[in-house]
């Protein structure tokens, strides 16, 4: 064998033509350019099978850490309609997933590992065709089936930002907070969860983002869709960052606006500091969004290229503009966006700090058909709080909570409500949210109190463990302060 390589390798030296040399196979492409991405991924015959999920269990308890979901069996039935049209075009049992609508008032779409797609209500309003929602569905089931989300799933629960809430959560049960410091309280709370909503986003690379444009692309023509939809859908991203960008900064404005560098009251104090923490944070989210995203003028020429290769002779039917009216536009489709529109109104109110006007909108969307969302539950909840009807709000706070539908804020009040009075409850209340909403950090100081309120010592000592763990890895002395405080 010697011999051969060193006879081999002369010959290569003197040049002699007598002597073939194997080639080495070069390096495959990923995927065959002549071949679509679907039919490099997806080969065989169409199956003509959905896999609608009654729901993504994991994904669903996420988005409650922030909005939650808002619940509509007419929109739902027709978002995941048109989900099992697009899967029906894979070969084999498609991977299972589910269409939610959030109350969000974000642009911005998202799927999870579990199949869980999210679309915020004002995103249904702002389309125009059902060919634009197929777009938008399938780009979101292209990331499931491509498996994007396997290295930042769960990642994107730990990358929430950092609440002022928490502060808010900390002092609620304290005797000496005044009136209007309840009424900053709530609102800072309510402020939370829209950064939270935020959070939620899954950074994705813009590798990715082409690859689902793609992918999605191929479901909706093979689906029988016009690919102008996503044309159309793309051309809107340049108009949906600027209102995000702008919201964002809306919201960052609003957490100094309800503490003056004057106000010396004690829960300013302990916000004091924080803002700046949260505004550095929300600068790096925004940035990190930013980063993963092109505009949607090179998404679209990238889009067009790919189908000018391999859809130059498809078919282009008319836009289902009716379709989608039919639904979308409807007097019951208005009534339930109005709802959510009062509740946003309401939680807009209170961080105005106008009791009133929190409580007549809350009530406007308990009225209407979003009256089932838990994020117009929680705003009347608020607004019952701190226009003196405590004991209505706490009557549908249990009632909420118990239902396990609630916001993951509205489980966390009702422990503080009930630690003193009823601990075992609150312990149950606060072991349940910590399995269902992805182990949150900031319970643990209330597991290793209520847990040494019941003289559970095995308990507290490995709740304190844990948390020692999480806040040594997350360099997050506040979360280890806590836990030695709740550990005495």
């Amino acid at each position: 064998m010697k011999r051969l390589s060193i006879a081999l390798l002369m010959s290569l030296v003197g040049g002699c033509a007598n002597v073939s040399v194997p080639q080495l196979p070069l390096m495959a492409p990923a995927h065959d350019p002549s071949l679509s991405l679907f039919d490099g991924r997806y080969p065989g015959p169409a199956a003509g099978l959905a896999e609608v999920s009654p729901e993504t269990t994991s994904s669903l308890f996420l988005q409650h850490r922030a909005l939650g979901v808002a619940p509509n069996s007419v929109i739902d039935g027709y978002l995941n309609e048109i989900l099992a049209k697009l899967q029906k075009t894979l070969p084999g049992t498609p991977l299972a997933s589910r269409v939610y609508v959030t109350p969000s008032i974000e642009f911005n779409a998202a799927s999870f590992k579990d199949g869980g797609i999210y679309v915020p209500y004002r995103v249904l309003e702002a389309l125009e065709s059902e060919d634009e929602l197929a777009a938008l569905i399938a780009h979101e089931y292209a990331h499931v089936l491509l498996q994007h989300h396997q290295t930042n799933w769960m990642n994107s629960a730990s990358s929430l930002l950092y609440s002022a809430g928490k502060i808010y959560i900390g002092q609620r049960g304290q005797k000496n907070v005044s009136d209007n410091e309840l009424l900053r309280m709530l609102a800072i709370n309510d402020l939370s969860l829209g950064a939270s909503q935020i959070g939620l986003i899954p950074a994705l690379s813009r590798d990715q983002e082409a690859e689902a444009d793609r992918l999605g692309t191929d479901l909706m023509i093979r689906a029988g869709y016009s690919y102008v939809g996503a044309h159309k859908l793309l051309g809107r991203l340049r108009t949906w960052d600027e209102q995000n960008t702008a919201r964002q900064e809306a919201l960052r404005k609003d957490y100094f606006q309800l503490f003056s560098s004057s106000d010396k009251s004690m829960l300013a104090g302990l916000i004091d500091g924080q803002v700046d923490k949260l505004e550095d944070q929300a600068t790096k989210l925004v940035r990190q969004w930013g980063r993963h995203h092109d505009s949607g003028d090179t998404r679209i020429e990238g889009l067009r290229e790919y189908i000018r290769q391999h859809y130059a002779d498809a078919d282009r039917p008319m836009l289902r503009v009716a379709a989608y009216e039919k639904v979308i536009r409807s007097a019951q489709a208005r009534q339930f966006f109005s709802g959510l529109d009062q509740a946003h109104a309401s939680s807009q109110a209170l961080m105005q700090q106008n009791r009133k006007a929190a409580l007549a909108s809350a009530r406007q969307a308990e009225r209407s058909a979003a009256a089932s969302s838990p994020f117009a539950r929680h705003v009347l909840i608020n607004a019952l709080t701190v226009n003196g009807q405590q004991k209505d709000a706490l009557g549908r706070l249990v009632t909420q909570v118990t239902a396990e539908r609630a916001l993951y804020s509205d489980n966390l009040l009702l422990i503080n409500v009930l630690r003193n009075a009823e601990p075992q409850k609150a312990l149950e209340i606060a072991q349940r949210s910590y399995d269902n909403y992805g182990e949150p950090a900031e319970l643990l100081p209330d597991l290793i109190a209520l847990n040494k309120q019941l003289n559970r010592s095995i308990l507290v000592i490995k709740f304190y463990g844990i948390c020692a763990g999480k806040a040594l890895a997350a360099t997050d002395n506040a979360l280890l302060e806590s836990c030695n405080k709740a550990k005495g």
